[in-house]
């Protein structure tokens, strides 16, 4: 498609502060529905990308090549053949004007075209070319009301238009310099211009836009970064500085850099301290009261000791009087006093005498309090124990353990330093079981049997600590599932996809080897409340193995179809350690030629066996070798009989990588046979015994360690699954 001469958008849509939570996802969305809707106006080149960038009050994108007009285009609308549209005297029959009819034309319109398949009427309708403006004159304001957000809120009628926040301007600027034209929309009372705003404290005159450089530049001059990238960089470039002054450095916490990121459209640092008598609480808590309730930035020596400074970041410039400095000092010393007097007062109960007082905490309404929560986690527990123990995984005493620190786990939620501080649940029951005499295994089980929160957190430290956190999430799902609270679509209130991912990782990571399929077994016997159990053991290995493909998709970093490979083999998804080994080895072998030809063995073999021999599936036996009749036929048995040998040898050793490459062998027997052999003969036995040979190697070889009819030779991820090193795909 041949267009003329290009120009560049420059879109910003200006409103109240965002919230900081909403504007990574809002900034990417913008980029996608706009590069959505001006598809045919965007180059194939890199000048048609889309640039977003965002600040609290706006959300920005440009793209610095459009082209500045979409052609005209011509459709046809295929009808019916030539020789059925006209009788024998070349008179229009009823086919054809039928067809004219119903497009609202004339016979005499209709037009004959060729294509492979012969001679047809149809109606060809030219389409009149758009120009750059009048695409985006419709465009914009779909793209605009299309961004979703967590809240959204209306401002002007009830019925209006609904975003994050009242919209205060929009910049729609098509061109740049003297070519520069506003693309005229209107979106929630607000009509689109040529002008921006600059930082609330920089004055409230709206600055004219011309081009997209300048207008970087002008909002820099008014106290406006508006790359958050940018931002992030002097985030961390000052924190560095400021505090190198004190030999110190800055705690690590991604979420706060984040959020200030988010937060501020021109980020100034400022650092405060507080009194060192407040280092006698545990680190964790002073860094989660800092970080949570103030989003400060804790500060630590060269050899990681806490010490009693922090930073934080203002979104105006200077403080010179240190006025706004002894405010946040103030406001961090009362936080500080609260969490001493909780620490204090917890202390007057150990989580021994908190037991009882799980029975008044309700965990949820059908699934009753967090002691009948305890009391499943026992349960479950207890049969996990049994299975290490019986692979000399766990000792007896580690048992004990185990079941200790679940007794005590959930105690810390009757305390009042969780009651104001509710991300030290865990952590804290972790700190109060050590302060109060538990074993160090106990206590560290119980500090981290939360974990993993995300596929990035890490596992509980020890195998006590990953059981307790396994039986944990396991009642989350099965309960949950059992009380009717299981995910749909993206609903998932109760957090079981998590809770899913935490099940996994564990098993991949701290646990390899323990049978997930299993484990919905586990709760057999334990008393749920509710009655919606029907399947329920199903339900819940269907769920676990869709978190395992999750997991070897996005941790593992198999490809797609890979990853569907090895859920769907004869060794399955059970040991997800197992499947990213195997899938890893895989795709090692798949852009051999070796490979290609397997592979569409494997295809062949499956579709016979599915489409051509369906009828005779149900009577497929073993196979018997004297009704092997064919030289071809016999050396495939011979080669299968072997390879299977084979390849159970190298699954004891999980040395998948020479497994596949094994495979090879299979090629030159499985060519011959299908090049020589008829599998679907009159001959019912022999017909039979070939089917039966061909159903056991698709079963033992093609689809043993990962289903090689999945699997294609190029990466089928593309942009919507992403590739290796892309962004999230089929992400829940």
């Amino acid at each position: 498609m041949s267009m003329a001469g290009t120009t560049s958008l420059l879109l910003e849509v200006g409103c109240e502060e965002l919230p900081a939570r909403f504007l990574e996802a809002a900034e990417r969305d913008l980029g996608v529905g706009l590069g959505a809707a001006l598809g045919l106006l965007r180059p194939p080149n890199g000048d048609g990308r889309v640039s977003t960038y965002s600040t609290p009050r706006r959300l920005v994108a440009h793209i610095p090549s459009l082209y500045a007009e979409v052609p005209g285009t011509v459709d046809e609308i295929i009808g019916p053949p030539v020789k059925v549209a006209f009788d024998k005297e070349g008179k229009p029959t009823r086919a054809a004007e039928s067809f004219a009819a119903k497009n609202n034309a004339k016979v005499s319109d209709l037009k004959r075209v060729s294509n492979a398949k012969g001679e047809y009427l149809a109606l060809v309708l030219p389409k009149a070319g758009r120009s750059a403006l009048e695409v985006l004159v419709e465009a914009l304001p779909v793209v605009v009301g299309g961004l979703s957000f967590p809240k959204s809120m209306y401002w002007t009628v009830k019925a209006g238009p609904r975003f994050a926040r009242p919209i205060r301007w929009i910049l729609a600027l098509l061109g740049e310099g003297s070519e520069a034209r506003v693309v005229p929309f209107e979106f929630a009372g607000v009509e689109s211009g040529q002008f921006t705003f600059g930082h609330r404290l920089a004055g409230h005159e709206p600055i004219r836009v011309n081009n997209f450089k300048c207008y970087l530049n002008d909002l820099r001059d008014h106290l406006v970064e508006a790359n958050p990238e940018v931002r992030r960089k002097r985030i961390r470039e000052e924190l560095k500085v400021l505090l190198a002054e004190l030999k110190l450095r800055v705690v690590p916490d991604d979420f706060l850099e984040s959020w200030v990121v988010n937060s501020t459209e021109w980020p100034e640092p400022l650092l405060g301290s507080f009194n060192p008598r407040y280092l006698a609480l545990p680190r964790e808590v002073l860094i989660i009261v800092m970080r949570d309730h103030q989003k400060y930035f804790a500060a630590e020596d060269e050899v990681g000791s806490l010490q009693p400074n922090f930073v934080t970041f203002l979104n105006v410039v200077g403080d010179p009087q240190g006025v706004i400095r002894q405010g946040h000092e103030r406001v961090l010393a009362a936080r500080f006093a609260d969490a001493e007097f909780f620490w204090q007062a917890d202390q007057k109960l150990t989580l021994e005498q908190r037991i009882p007082m799980l029975e008044r905490v309700t965990y949820q309404a059908k699934l009753g309090s967090y002691a009948d929560k305890v009391g499943r986690m026992k349960v479950l527990a207890e049969k996990i124990c049994l299975e290490l123990e019986q692979t000399r995984r766990m000792t007896s005493e580690q048992r004990q353990n185990v079941l200790r620190a679940i007794e005590l786990c959930k105690c810390d939620l009757t305390a009042q330093m969780v009651r104001e501080f509710t991300d030290l649940q865990g952590i804290i029951g972790g700190l109060y079981a050590k302060v109060q005499g538990e074993s160090s295994e106990v206590s560290e089980a119980i500090y981290d049997h939360y974990s993993p929160v995300s596929m990035e957190d890490s596992c509980p430290r020890s195998v006590i600590g990953a059981v307790v956190s396994l039986a944990d999430k396991l009642d989350s799902v099965v309960s949950g599932f059992s009380a009717g609270i299981e995910p749909t679509g993206s609903s998932d209130p109760f957090g079981l996809r998590r809770a899913g991912n935490g099940i996994v990782k564990i098993a991949a990571e701290r646990l390899p080897g323990l049978a997930l399929d299993l484990l919905p077994a586990y709760a057999s016997g334990y008393s749920i409340p509710v009655a919606e159990q029907s399947g329920l053991g199903e339900r819940v290995r269907n769920f676990l193995r869709e978190r395992v493909g999750y997991y070897l998709r996005e941790v593992a970093k198999l490809r797609y179809d890979t990853t569907r490979a090895v859920v769907g083999s004869a060794l399955g998804w059970s040991d997800p350690s197992d499947a990213a080994l195997r899938g890893r080895a895989l795709e090692q072998m798949i852009h051999t030629d070796d490979y290609r030809a397997m592979s569409q063995a494997a295809k062949r073999t499956r579709n016979i066996l599915i489409k051509s021999a369906g009828d005779y599936i149900a009577g497929i036996q073993n196979v018997r070798v004297d009704l092997l009749r064919e030289p071809e036929e016999e050396k495939l048995h011979e080669a299968f009989t072997s390879m299977g040998t084979r390849l159970l040898d190298l699954e004891k050793q999980r040395d998948y990588v020479v497994a596949f490459r094994e495979l090879r062998a299979m090629r030159e027997p499985i060519d011959s046979f299908f090049d020589h052999v008829l599998v679907m003969t009159d001959q019912p036995d022999i017909r039979a015994n070939r089917l039966a040979l061909l159903n056991s190697i698709n079963a033992q070889i093609f689809s043993r360690l990962a289903d090689l009819s999945e699997v294609e030779s190029e990466d089928p991820n593309g942009d919507e699954l992403g590739a290796r090193d892309g962004a999230a795909r089929l992400k829940r």
